[in-house]
């Protein structure tokens, strides 16, 4: 189950307010069981809070028998934001993680967990004393760092671009400009893995293998980019094709498409012309997009 609840800035407000800025609480994975107990846990951030949501989703990943609540609040980096936050806090007591870099800031945040007798941990103190400690060199400080606009950033950017213009086939003539190919029957997690891939800096295409058509010449002649084949069982791409069939209102009456008896051979037909050429294969059955992202980064590596 998933739930979100946001609050939006007004947008024709003509003067902003800290009531205006977003926050967001969203239950992940919960349980049916009612008696399972309720895990509520606080992220509150300087920056984006993407570090703090992954950390906190892959520790409550652990714990299968409870039901997980996040709440997050980004770029608080003055006084009236973190009192809003105090306020959220009160109403639904939880465990409270932090990456703040002010020591104001943090230190109050700190103080109001200790006084309402809360769980609390600041996420980047441990890492940051331990690098000073190593390097000799003192930390700058400064909020979302990570997220300037600097080489890397526009390395994304050009990788987003080029990963878009090259979706689905498009652009092939110039496909031999990407870092990595990734090619499979329909409905294989493509897209969204390249995307995914864009978002590290890695420009990524896809390209669909249509039954009876074969691989592009294009495609057969690739040498700078590594290509990798994307598969899945047959039971499974048969559900996802009948689920969005359905959600297009298309016709499923001896559709081939959806046929489990020809979808199976469609997959073998594919792999036979994947082990031909040399690719690489990953079965993205039981994969999250970002497995299957991380399972090609390290093909890459080794070649």
């Amino acid at each position: 189950m998933l739930v979100i609840m946001e609050q939006h800035e007004h947008l024709n407000d003509k003067k902003k307010s800290p009531q205006n800025k977003i926050f967001f609480t969203q239950e992940i994975n919960s349980p049916m069981n009612s008696k399972i107990k309720k895990l509520v846990i606080h992220l509150v951030s300087d920056s984006t809070g993407e570090t703090l949501r992954s950390v906190g989703a892959a520790a409550a990943a652990q714990f299968n028998k409870l039901k997980y609540e996040e709440n997050v609040y980004p770029s608080i980096r003055n006084q009236k934001n973190l009192e809003r936050v105090f306020e959220k806090i009160k109403t639904n007591p939880g465990i409270v993680l932090c990456t703040l870099i002010d020591d104001e800031i943090r230190g109050q945040l700190e103080s109001f967990c200790r006084k309402n007798n809360l769980s609390y941990h600041p996420f980047m103190d441990n890492i940051i004393s331990l690098i000073e400690t190593e390097t000799g060199i003192k930390a700058i400080k400064q909020p979302g760092t990570q997220h300037q606009l600097d080489e890397e950033y526009f390395k994304r950017i050009e990788a987003l671009n080029y990963t878009i213009e090259h979706d689905d086939g498009q652009n092939i003539e110039t496909i031999e400009g990407a870092d990595i190919v990734l090619v499979g029957v329909s409905r294989t997690s493509k897209t969204p893995t390249c995307i995914y891939l864009a978002n590290q800096g890695i420009k990524a295409a896809n390209v669909p293998l249509v039954p009876g058509h074969g691989l592009q010449k294009e495609v057969e002649r690739l040498n700078r980019p590594l290509v990798v084949a994307l598969i899945t069982t047959p039971k499974n791409l048969v559900e996802i094709r009948t689920k969005r069939s359905i959600e297009l209102g298309l016709d499923l009456k001896n559709d081939k498409y959806t046929n489990l008896e020809d979808v199976t051979k469609e997959i073998e037909s594919a792999k036979k012309t994947f082990t031909s050429m040399g690719w690489p294969i990953i079965d993205t059955t039981r994969r999250s997009i970002e497995e299957t992202a991380a399972a090609i980064i390290n093909i890459r590596m080794q070649k």
